[in-house]
């Protein structure tokens, strides 16, 4: 029941601000010590006995057909099972066109070489401006407010390819055995996965389970279902009846299993002096690669009051990878062409970039935010953009989030058993996040026993169902309803007391680990569940049958930087991240969300980028050394502020972290130099360009 070497609760002295905000401020990971020893098992850990290892045969170009293969010599391998060339044409890189199965990964590596493919290269686009692209066409109402206004931003704004870069590669090991199967997939929905496997492993729904109970990264890029990767290795094990294993290389996990799609804003905007914002025009273009959709942008966002704007949107393909949902889709391209353009206009009209946006906000809670954050930050000792002449020159830049709270399909149990263990159980999956935590710590509230008193199961296609981890649904839509399963199991345990003691359940209660009865110790945990009939109480809840509260998940964050004007290097040195996510459960891993989510959004506005050879179309940075992501010397301290006011019911955290930081970062380093970079990622040269007046 208790485990005395897990630190399930371990106080902190960090950010005192928001001591007091949760319902657990000390609770730690229940999965902590197992990640750090290597107990925890991911999919991609799962060598089974006997197993067989694929690998995908793909194109190494942007666009090129097939003209030749070796299938026939790779087949004679030493320990190659099967060579099979499925298509003839690669629309870009990472396209697969067959595949290699092996008795071992180094006759796989073996057998994918001497496939031998030659491939014929075909003339490639590789970034939205290679297409056509339609030029602003303001309708008769526009064009009347451009010439009404006293001033009008016109503008490009642009957003480069982010890839998810998950630790984890996206694939599956699946053991097929004859009447049943067990798929270990790397997903971020355990019953999601379960989707179009049915055909490929040639078992009804009931004979074969999805487990999936750590995950090495998503962030939107496996709620994909099962995957390529997932059907083939079941098609593969259902054939062989045998283990097939089936993870992607680096390379092709950079380049064939989605990413953030590249942006095009162009911005005409009418304003009055004082900075008043009448509306204008908002063209926007998606550079979805080989996709047919998903190059969104959430850009007017509707936080501001813009006017009316006229906006457009066309999805731009080339020869690259097609998107997939990656952590809040298409905001954080959106918030980098809101926010710089917000402060181009203030900039322009001579008004303080906060008073605008206070001036523009509607939402009350974040305008009470903004006032927060630029008191924390300091935001009077900015200086006036344009104004410094140093070297090193400092910028102070602002931006905004707001989420809603969809709801996903939820069933949860809680069981009690005689020895007085508790089991919490929700076949949702834990994709970093801390969801083994939160439920542990709903559980232990509605019952009133210690943490260590709760286990927690998770990540299973054969648990109660429960919803994907895509929208940040997953914390709002379990947590009610995993209390009200636990408030179930409780309610049953006191009967049960209440009968054997000819008594009313009403007079007893549970505190601490404690039976109470009309408010005194009446007797121990352990006592009470030994008097349970059976084996165990289950409680069991479903969707809508918990109590969802009130609350939002807006917020804002503000950023404190330098930039050294003779290498165009910027160095982050703060970021103030207030944030909202209603009725917070566990204090540690809510602050560790935003604090990701921030270094997500540094990373996206200062090094990622998705760079195509504009001849072959490979992508030349297809591993995680030349592709660039935020390291520790590049951290600066993040101060996450949770905002609790008027909160009852748990809301969403996952997604709204990562979108306002790159346009805070831009608008900060508009600041700094007095001249508006704009397009990101914001290398040294972008910078250095505009301070020569080039522009970027």
């Amino acid at each position: 029941m208790r485990r005395d070497d897990i630190p399930y609760s371990m106080p902190t002295t960090n950010r005192p601000r928001n001591a007091g905000s949760a319902i657990s401020d000390d609770a730690s990971r229940l999965d902590a010590v197992a990640k750090v020893t290597g107990q925890a098992i991911y999919s991609r850990d799962r060598y089974l006995p006997n197993s067989l290892f694929a690998g995908f045969i793909f194109c190494p170009y942007g666009k090129a057909k097939l003209e030749s293969h070796a299938s026939e010599a790779a087949k004679k391998i030493p320990g190659v099972v099967e060579v099979e060339i499925s298509g003839r044409e690669g629309q870009y890189h990472g396209h697969t066109v067959g595949h290699v199965l092996a008795e071992s990964p180094e006759a796989l590596r073996r057998g994918l070489a001497a496939v031998a493919c030659k491939w014929v290269r075909e003339p490639v686009r590789t970034k939205i401006r290679d297409g056509e692209l339609a030029e602003p066409s303001p309708n008769a109402k526009t064009s009347d407010i451009l010439a009404k206004a006293d001033h009008v931003l016109e503008a490009e704004y642009e957003t480069q390819v982010q890839t998810h870069c998950c630790l984890e590669p996206h694939g599956a090991t699946i053991d097929h055995k004859g009447e049943s199967a067990t798929c270990y997939i790397s997903t971020q929905g355990t019953f999601a996965a379960t989707d179009g496997l049915s055909d490929a492993i040639g078992l009804p729904r009931s004979k074969y389970e999805v487990i999936c109970e750590y995950i090495g990264g998503g962030f939107g890029s496996k709620l994909n279902g099962a995957g390529k990767e997932g059907v083939l290795a079941a098609r593969l094990s259902a054939g062989h009846n045998r283990p097939v294993y089936l993870f992607r290389t680096r390379e092709e996990d950079q380049t064939d299993t989605g990413n953030r799609p590249s942006g095009l804003a162009r911005v005409k905007i009418g304003f009055t002096k004082d900075g008043t914002i009448l509306g204008g025009l908002v063209q926007k273009f998606g550079g979805v690669g080989v996709g047919r959709g998903g190059g969104g942008m959430s850009f007017p966002s509707g936080r501001y009051n813009l006017g009316d704007i006229q906006s457009d949107h066309d999805d731009v393909r080339f020869n690259g990878g097609a998107p997939r949902p990656f952590r809040a889709p298409g905001h954080p391209q959106g918030a980098f062409c809101e926010e710089l353009m917000l402060d181009e206009i203030a900039t322009k009209a001579g008004v303080d970039p906060l008073a605008l946006r206070l001036n523009l906000e509607n939402s009350g809670a974040r305008k009470e935010m903004l006032e927060l954050g630029a008191e924390i930050v300091g935001w009077k000792n900015r200086a006036k953009t344009g104004s410094q002449a140093g070297v090193i020159r400092r910028g102070f830049g602002i931006g905004s989030a707001a989420w809603g709270s969809g709801q996903g399909r939820t069933d949860c149990e809680v069981v009690i058993n005689r020895d007085g263990s508790i089991e919490a159980r929700t076949g949702t999956q834990d994709i970093g996040t801390g969801q083994r935590t939160t439920m542990a710590i709903m559980t232990a509230e509605a019952i009133g026993v210690p943490l260590a008193f709760v286990g927690v199961r998770i990540g299973s296609s054969n648990l109660p169902v429960g919803p994907g981890s895509g929208g940040s649904v997953t914390t709002p839509s379990t947590a009610p309803v995993m209390a009200a399963a636990a408030a179930r199991a409780r309610e049953q345990l006191l009967t049960t007391i209440a009968n054997l003691n000819s008594a009313d359940a009403s007079e007893f209660d549970v505190k601490g680990g404690e039976i109470l009865r009309a408010g005194k110790p009446f007797m121990t945990w352990a006592q009470a569940c030994a008097k349970i009939g059976g084996e165990q109480i289950v409680g069991r809840a479903k969707q809508g049958e918990g109590e969802r509260g009130k609350g939002h998940s807006d917020g804002v964050q503000f950023v404190d930087l330098r930039v050294d004007t003779d290498t165009g290097v910027v160095y982050v040195d703060r970021v103030i991240a207030v944030q909202s996510c209603g009725r917070v459960i566990c204090r540690k891993t809510a602050e560790s969300q935003i604090i990701g989510g921030v270094i997500q959004g540094l990373s996206y506005a200062l090094f990622e980028n998705q760079v195509l050879d504009r001849n072959a179309g490979s992508m030349l940075n297809a591993n995680m050394e030349s592709y660039k992501i935020l390291g520790p010397n590049d951290m600066p301290h993040i101060e996450p502020v949770l905002w609790t006011k008027g909160a009852t019911g748990v809301r969403s955290l996952g997604e709204p972290p990562v979108v306002p930081t790159a346009g805070a970062v831009a608008c900060a380093v508009f600041n700094a130099i007095g001249t508006p970079v704009r397009s990101i990622p914001l290398t040294p040269d972008k910078v250095l360009a505009a301070l020569a007046g080039g522009g970027a």
